[in-house]
């Protein structure tokens, strides 16, 4: 009753954004990696009443991933090293798609590689469903083979190299999953528009390392580490989207990292993102997607606006509920 109660009073509240080109519902949408490949979240909520799923990181490959185990829980949040398994880009359209198409969701498509011919070839897969899609989320936080092990993300060249390379094969709007973990992230930014990108996701997850408890041993079944997620990192993420909309004003911005309320997701906003992508938090609860973006309608009510627009102009917090 209560939920029914709360949604009927913001009814007629506007939280819509542009992204991609395009209206969407919510502010709010998912982040890659952390609510499967498809529809795994459909029996919890309306997919198609948030901003958009965005989808695992997908190969032109089959991938198995890294061994066990793969995730650790933090005091701050979480580390894990899945390595990016999946089910290759034409299996996830015959498995995964059909149903996610009929959620109505927005829905884009994350893809990674070891090398620019991978990106090429996993967009070149995609190409007959691109009807479907919204838009292609390029995942530059990889370590590129042909180069030693280097992330693309760290080379504003190589980053550059990859977004002109699938732009030029790729019809639909291209956004770039920028890396936390180099200085020269609005140098890559800047490399990444000039190519043909119209949307920075910033971030990705931090690289760290953790033991186990009590132990001198590591808590991931890769010794390298891996990467921090979790409320944690929502001010370091939060900076990195207020200097990259200072370089790049108007520039369609999606922050990530730490969002687990409202709060957190306005805050991005009023840092100039477009919209927020949430992750970890999903882990504790599956419902968090629809519950902040609810939240964020309740935040704007109080304000006494009557859309997220009209909020974000006022250029102040609401206080807390």
């Amino acid at each position: 009753m209560k939920a029914s109660l709360k949604k009927s009073k913001t009814d007629d509240i506007d939280v819509s954004t542009w992204l991609y080109g395009r209206r969407l519902p919510s502010p709010v949408m998912s982040a890659s990696g952390t609510s499967g490949h498809g529809a795994e979240l459909a029996g919890y909520f309306d997919l198609s009443a948030i901003g958009a799923v965005v989808v695992k990181s997908l190969s032109h490959f089959v991938h198995e991933g890294n061994p066990a185990p793969r995730v650790g829980v933090l005091p701050t949040g979480m580390i894990n090293s899945v390595g990016l398994p999946g089910p290759g880009v034409r299996r996830w359209i015959d498995e995964y798609l059909p149903d996610l198409t009929r959620t109505g969701a927005n829905v884009v498509v994350s893809v990674w590689g070891r090398t620019k011919a991978d990106y090429v070839k996993a967009v070149e897969q995609l190409a007959p469903v691109s009807s479907q899609l919204m838009a292609v989320e390029i995942n530059v936080s990889c370590p590129n083979t042909e180069k030693g092990g280097e992330m693309f993300g760290h080379d504003s060249k190589e980053t550059a190299a990859i977004v002109k390379a699938v732009s030029q094969t790729c019809d639909l709007p291209i956004g770039v999953k920028l890396s936390p973990n180099t200085d020269r992230y609005v140098e890559v930014a800047g490399a990444a528009l000039d190519a043909g990108a119209v949307a920075l996701i910033a971030s990705n997850t931090y690289l760290g390392q953790a033991h186990k408890r009590d132990s001198n041993q590591p808590m991931l079944g890769t010794s390298s580490g891996g990467g921090v997620s979790g409320q944690g990192i929502l001010p370091l993420s939060l900076r990195i989207v207020r200097e990259l909309n200072k370089a790049f004003p108007g520039c369609d911005i999606v922050g990530v990292g730490g969002v687990h309320s409202a709060r957190d997701a306005l805050a991005y906003l009023f840092e100039g993102a477009s919209a927020v992508q949430v992750g970890t938090a999903t882990f504790v609860d599956p419902r968090i997607l629809y519950r902040i973006s609810e939240d964020v309608k309740w935040l704007v009510k109080k304000q006494g606006a009557q859309s997220l627009k009209e909020l974000l102009a006022k250029k102040s917090m609401p206080p807390s509920f």
